[in-house]
């Protein structure tokens, strides 16, 4: 679900691994960088549903499908469905450091190879700061480098 670059990137990739995959998107063009196009296009067991929004998950232990709703005309329909990825784009939790740290205009920090801020002896990790790839894998990389840079500030100060 979604028209963005996050949904256009999961749902190549969900093409690959999938029997059918249902990109649902709310207008009838994809907000998506143009790059995604091709690759979307190509997929054949992908089909776009244009103009809808998921009006109700239907269940029962596991998800079996979604109700979905035309925003042009009202009319509804069911996808069967084993999962459901809501891809609608990635909002940072900076608000606490907001007007402290240096970030860019979406409010993603801006911090160098060491995780160090513009701030010295703070450092961010994870999913808050600006990087072409956001998954667990980053998250915890980003965690062991900013662990071993403030290690090394730490050693590098004079006690006393």
């Amino acid at each position: 679900v979604g028209g963005g670059d996050s949904a256009a990137a999961e749902a190549i990739l969900l093409a690959r691994l999938c029997k059918q995959v249902y990109l649902i998107h709310r207008r009838d063009t994809l907000r998506c960088d143009r790059s995604y196009l091709p690759a979307l296009e190509k997929a054949e067991n992908l089909e776009f549903v244009w103009n809808a929004q998921v009006t109700r998950l239907l269940h029962e232990t596991l998800i079996t499908g979604v109700e979905v709703t035309d925003r042009t005309d009202g009319s509804s329909r069911v996808i069967p469905c084993d999962g459901v990825f809501v891809a609608i784009g990635r909002t940072p939790a900076t608000e606490l450091v907001q007007g402290v740290l240096e970030m860019d205009e979406g409010g993603w920090l801006l911090v160098d190879e060491s995780t160090r801020t513009s701030i010295p002896g703070v450092f961010a990790a994870g999913d808050l700061r600006k990087k072409p790839l956001r998954q667990v894998i980053t998250a915890a990389s980003d965690g062991a480098v900013a662990a071993a840079m403030v290690q090394a500030d730490l050693n590098s100060i004079e006690i006393g």
